[in-house]
């Protein structure tokens, strides 16, 4: 499900929201006081309405922030619930406060709403593009190197076996680098395949043929990387592990 960021100076807040329709829709935002990495305060919310909400926060009595990062889902047939928002804004605020990177402006710690086992996966590959997103602007709210293994460790290659398939590959900050040779599951598609037009894309292309990748080849996401190689719907985060059995969710997570 792709995610759109939306960064935005104070000064512009009311001024973007006339101007882009996608702030009416539901979804999470930061709010941030500083541009400086080593010095900053985060603030973590939800809305239904994401533009009426920063248009809340922008008042006098507010007047310790500076910088807004609103995320919506960018497709308006397929929007966010009210549960979806509500999860995501635990996982954020949870992650900030392990990760210990910013001062969270938040008083109380979010409510954790109930969504499906198979929505739960949905909504972690949302975070983690929004992890990335925030990165790319320089507010890396949600990870603290210091507390994670060196670069050279955690980009070390990972595999992937399900039904039969057998692929390698690394992750990395750019995304999931399949590795050339790579082989997808030799079995039909899962009824619960749904990414049969990327497959025939990418065979189209002639970076898969017969099964078997002939290039390297980024993907956004673990998950978007198995689905392929699984044709199946998968968790990528505990299905890609090490030699010794380690997930990128032991890894990373």
């Amino acid at each position: 499900m792709p995610i759109q960021a939306f960064f935005i100076p104070r000064n512009m807040i009311r001024a973007t929201i006339k101007d882009r329709q996608e702030l009416s829709w539901n979804g999470v935002y930061t709010l941030f006081d500083s541009v400086n990495a080593n010095n900053k305060t985060i603030y973590i919310g939800e809305a239904e309405n994401i533009g009426h909400r920063l248009i809340q926060h922008d008042v006098d009595s507010e007047n310790w922030w500076n910088i807004a990062v609103a995320f919506v889902v960018n497709n308006e047939r397929h929007q966010l619930s009210k549960a979806d928002i509500k999860f995501l804004e635990n996982i954020m605020y949870t992650k900030a406060s392990q990760a210990g990177i910013m001062k969270i402006y938040n008083g109380n710690m979010p409510h954790q709403s109930f969504v499906s086992e198979e929505r739960v996966y949905d909504l972690k590959e949302i975070f983690f593009n929004i992890d990335l997103l925030l990165r790319s602007l320089g507010f890396p709210a949600f990870f603290n190197p210091l507390k994670h293994k060196s670069n050279n460790e955690r980009e070390q290659l990972v595999y992937f076996t399900g039904r039969g398939s057998h692929a390698v590959a690394k992750y990395t900050a750019e995304g999931m680098i399949v590795q050339r040779g790579s082989k997808l599951s030799p079995k039909e598609p899962s009824p619960t395949f749904t990414s049969l037009k990327k497959l025939r894309t990418l065979e189209k292309e002639g970076v898969i043929k017969n099964d078997i990748f002939t290039r390297d080849y980024i993907f956004d996401s673990p998950s978007g990387a198995g689905v392929i190689i699984y044709k199946a719907r998968c968790n990528g985060w505990n299905m890609w592990h090490t030699r010794n059995g380690k997930t990128l969710d032991d890894l990373y997570r």
